[in-house]
This record gives structure tokens, C-alpha cells and sequence, in this order.
């Protein structure tokens, strides 16, 4: 049950109404069913995506208008009367943004799931919310997304667990053998991960090659594991990709930006055999003209990578626990809640990796702060 000092209060939470109408407004707090629980969000995480539904004003995970937001971690506050045991108030938790089929029965289950294809869910319960001081937790993700966070894992770091969830995705269905020579194409948060992933879990055995606009973000790159890294704000050279990898073309390259020309760029890429990794989101309609030789005679694969699994969200909690990627190291803005829209331009600008929200006020859940409740 809720207790009495939550029921029948409100909030102040972020609404997506259309394009670009995103509003901080006065809303329940969610009312949670019998297997679901309530959490008090301690930091959310904003990223691209968020920033594309605010301009697109839809999304298939939001019935508009809905509450806004899906990277989150928090601690347990209440449980439904039928809620698992395993979840209790003060839990600190990490949830995943969506669940896919969970009937225990597998020929009850869509067949994308019978296929093992649980990303693909036909069913898949997206929940969002997380800019807000409340979120509703369904039993469903309750059953197979959600975590309890040790104390040495701050909210901040949990937080970008589900962008690391979807790295771990791709790098789990992509082919990778010793010698490859990988380019990730966008040195942002997603880029940075894939090759602080791949390094950690192919160590030296690969090439890894960094491309962005961004000087500074190159130089980062470097840092997270990438054995060389190039400017290509002019495109890329060809003299200088082989330079860097020692070869004409690489043999896995994936795209982490999100835009047609960066697809393009990273089609280029591929080399005879090579396998291109589409990951990050574009408009829908958005069209990549292939050279259909190259495509058939080169046997290039074309693997293209959307949202994740659980098997994944538990291999990204994993991660952060034991530090294998330090995901504290793109965290480059914190900001209270009411300063979204704020937020919102830094993510489009690119003056941030990743900022954390504080539903609370900044750094507002470890100063007990509660000013943005209302009664």
C-alpha cells in the first residue's frame, strides 16, 4: 500500500503534450496496482533519445500526453498488496524502462519471444516517469528488469544503466573475432561505452577506432580504450582510417550518433565481410541510399540494434557494480528537475555527455530535500 503521507498527494513531473511541449506540471502520484511498487526517484538521467521525443513529440513508449522520462534509479517506498517479497521500502533499486513477455508458459508468450527475440517483444510494457519525484514500477518489470543496488553504487551511476543495457545488447548479437578492427562512429555517451565494453571484453585482441567531430571527446575516447582516434568533421580520409587501423576498411563498425550522413559514413566503413551496426535512432522515413555491389558481393552484414533485454540489463547492473565501465565519467552536468528544459538544450548542443536530474532540487535526495511535492 502507499503510505498515508504519499496518498492522495501530488507532484511535480515532466509531461511530453506534443513537439517540443514538454511541461513541469502538478500530477498524482502514480497509484500503484496490486503487483506493482512506487519508488522515490533519486537522479534520472537524460540522454539523445529523450531529447528526439521532445522534438518529435511522440514516441511508441509514450501515450501522449504522458509522463516524461526512463533512466532512473531510486529506493522502494511502497508495494502493492501482491507485490514480489524480494521488493521492500528502502530498497535501493535500478529498473529497466520496459519488460518483455513474462508468462511462465513460453507457447503463451508472442513470437518474437519464442524466437528469442525479446527486444522484438510484440507486447514489450515500456514505463517512463522518471522526471519526476515518483515512479510507478509495473510487476511486470518488477519480475525480470529490476535490481537492488549495493551501497557503493550511487544513484548517478545506476542511473545510466538502461543506455548501457541497450551497448550490451549490441555487443552481444555482433560477431567479433581476434584481429577485428571496430570503429565506433560518435564519440558521445553511447560511443564511449561501446568501447570501454569492447575493451574490457576483448581486452588488446581488437583495434579500436574512435571517430567524432569533438576534439575533446576524442581525447576521452582515448582514455576509455580506444587505440587511436580521428577528427572527421571534414569526413573521412581514407589515408588517414587506414592509418589508424592499418587496414582499408574495418571489419565491424557501428554507428553512434543518429543521423542519415553518420549511417552513410559508417556504411563507407565496412569492408569486404564487415558487418554495419546501425544503433543509434533516426527519424522514421529517413532514407540510406546502399551501394547494392559492395552489399552483395562484399557480404556486408547489417545488424541493426534497438532497445534491450533483460539478459542485458543485468549483464549493464553487473558492469557498474564491479566498475568494468566507468560510467561516472560522462556523468558532466547535474541539475534540478525544474531546470529541464535547460537540460534538454545542453543534450542538443553538446555541451554535456550526460546530465543527472534531481527530482528533489540538486543533489536535493541526499540534502532531504522535498520542495517539489505538494499536498
Amino acid at each position: 500500500m502507499i503510505p498515508v503521507e504519499i496518498l492522495n498527494r501530488t507532484m511535480v513531473a515532466a509531461v511530453l503534450h506534443g513537439p517540443g511541449d514538454v511541461r513541469l506540471e502538478e500530477v498524482p502520484i502514480p497509484p500503484i496496482g496490486p503487483k506493482d511498487l512506487l519508488a522515490r526517484v533519486e537522479a534520472a538521467s537524460i540522454d539523445f533519445t529523450d531529447r528526439k521525443v521532445y522534438l518529435r513529440g511522440s514516441h511508441p513508449m509514450i501515450t501522449i500526453p504522458g509522463l516524461f522520462g526512463h533512466e532512473w534509479a531510486g529506493v522502494v517506498v511502497a508495494r502493492g498488496e501482491q507485490a514480489d517479497v524480494r521488493w521492500q521500502p528502502g530498497m535501493r533499486v535500478v529498473a529497466a524502462n520496459s519488460a518483455p513477455c513474462t508468462d511462465p508458459e513460453p507457447s503463451a508468450r508472442c513470437r518474437a519471444c519464442r524466437r528469442g527475440r525479446q527486444g522484438m517483444c510484440e507486447r514489450l510494457l515500456y514505463n517512463n516517469g522518471a522526471f519526476a519525484p515518483y515512479i510507478r514500477i509495473p510487476g511486470r518489470i518488477t519480475e525480470v528488469n529490476l535490481y537492488e543496488l549495493p551501497a557503493q553504487v550511487s544513484f548517478e551511476e545506476a542511473a545510466l544503466a538502461e543506455p548501457l543495457a541497450c551497448v550490451m545488447h549490441a555487443v552481444r548479437r555482433v560477431q567479433i573475432s581476434d584481429g577485428d578492427r571496430v570503429v565506433i562512429v560518435g564519440a558521445g555517451p553511447i560511443g564511449l561505452m561501446f568501447i570501454a565494453v569492447l575493451r574490457y571484453r576483448y581486452g588488446q585482441s581488437i583495434r579500436l577506432l574512435s571517430m567524432d567531430h569533438h576534439e575533446d571527446r576524442l581525447a576521452l575516447a582515448k582514455s576509455f580504450g580506444a587505440d587511436a582516434a580521428l577528427n572527421t568533421a571534414g569526413g573521412p580520409e581514407n589515408a588517414s582510417v587506414r592509418m589508424a587501423l592499418g587496414v582499408e576498411r574495418a571489419d565491424v563498425v557501428i554507428e553512434a550518433v543518429g543521423s542519415a550522413q553518420a549511417h552513410q559514413e559508417a556504411f563507407e566503413l565496412a569492408g569486404r565481410g564487415g558487418t554495419l551496426v546501425p544503433f543509434g535512432g533516426v527519424a522514421q522515413g529517413t532514407v540510406l541510399s546502399l551501394d547494392l555491389h559492395r552489399l552483395h558481393y562484399e557480404e556486408i552484414r547489417i545488424i541493426p540494434i534497438y532497445h534491450h533485454t533483460p539478459a542485458d540489463v543485468a549483464d549493464a547492473v553487473q558492469a557498474i557494480v564491479r566498475r568494468e565501465v566507468p560510467v561516472a565519467r560522462l556523468i558532466t552536468a547535474r541539475l534540478p528537475l525544474m531546470e529541464l528544459p535547460r537540460a534538454l538544450e545542453m543534450v542538443q548542443e553538446r555541451t554535456t555527455l550526460r546530465t543527472i536530474l534531481f527530482p528533489w532540487g540538486e543533489r536535493g535526495a541526499s540534502k532531504g530535500l522535498r520542495n517539489d511535492c505538494t499536498t
